[in-house]
């Protein structure tokens, strides 16, 4: 999904445009605060959202292309556990800020453990990208302008090859283009929703109470893979009947599971304190 369509980094645009990842976070903010328990100390939105955009994974895309890039991709039928690692380790590391009080810590980690939430379950995410984009564009340089790296744009042995390698990630009907055009359809179908709408209405404070990180997250992911939105989409574009799933089923699934991901760290947090666990 989209956090930020800024050129110039640390731009106070960011994320105001098509801010996809700040909006579930709102909604995702929102909706935890109406079921956690009494006197947490969780960042607030304002907290959280400073480490989105050009802060967040997008920007870090934006800033060193294809240098320690946090790839937030996952196969639902065949998982090979890298992308809950990510969020295992942000999951862990928001427990601890929250067990010593460190609020910009853990503003950080609530952030990116959300925006890999929120990525994981993005039908985009679980096509083979990463697969068929290292077959399309193997190891090439990407191209430079004014020494300044252009993400995804490819240099390749002369002009010719050059052409063709971005022509089929970045063409009409390329790979690249394809995900482009889903993640806009996307941004631009909840722009006018209220954060409100975006919530799943069954929700629940004993829902919050259990939350478990990994189980809301996979639950969320089966559920999700089940609907082949992606698929269809590729095959039809975006249809009338995608959009309404996508803003009836596919987003607030999604808010679900970035809020009981908070949810777990806060309840983890808090019981761990209690017991006196460093």
């Amino acid at each position: 999904m989209y956090a930020t369509l800024c050129v110039k980094p640390g731009s106070k645009r960011s994320g105001k445009l098509i801010g996809t990842h700040q909006k579930l976070d709102k909604a995702a903010r929102q909706l935890l605060g109406r079921n956690l328990y009494v006197g947490n100390n969780f960042p607030t939105i304002t907290e959280i959202l400073r480490f989105e955009g050009m802060q967040g994974p997008d920007g870090l895309k934006r800033k060193s292309p294809g240098i320690d890039e946090p790839e937030h991709f996952i196969i639902p039928e065949n998982d090979d556990g890298v992308l809950w690692q990510y969020i295992r380790n942000h999951h862990y590391n928001l427990v601890q800020a929250l067990k010593k009080g460190d609020r910009v810590r853990a503003s950080f980690e609530a952030a990116w453990l959300a925006h890999a939430v929120t990525d994981g379950l993005t039908p985009a995410h679980h096509y083979p990208f990463r697969e068929v984009r290292d077959e399309l564009v193997g190891d090439a340089d990407y191209v430079k302008v004014f020494g300044v790296q252009l993400k995804g744009v490819t240099k390749g042995e002369n002009l010719a090859e050059t052409m063709r390698k971005n022509w089929l990630y970045l063409g009409a009907g390329g790979l690249m283009t394809k995900h482009i055009a889903y993640e806009y359809g996307v941004a631009y179908i909840i722009k006018p929703v209220t954060l409100r709408r975006l919530q799943p209405s069954d929700f629940t404070r004993k829902e919050a109470e259990n939350a478990d990180c990994e189980e809301a997250f996979y639950n969320a992911l089966h559920r999700i893979a089940k609907l082949k939105m992606y698929e269809n989409f590729l095959e039809h574009g975006w249809t009338t009947e995608l959009a309404i799933e996508t803003r009836e089923i596919l987003i607030p699934e999604i808010v679900r599971a970035i809020t009981l991901a908070w949810a777990s760290a806060a309840n983890q947090a808090k019981k761990e304190m209690k017991n006196g666990k460093k």
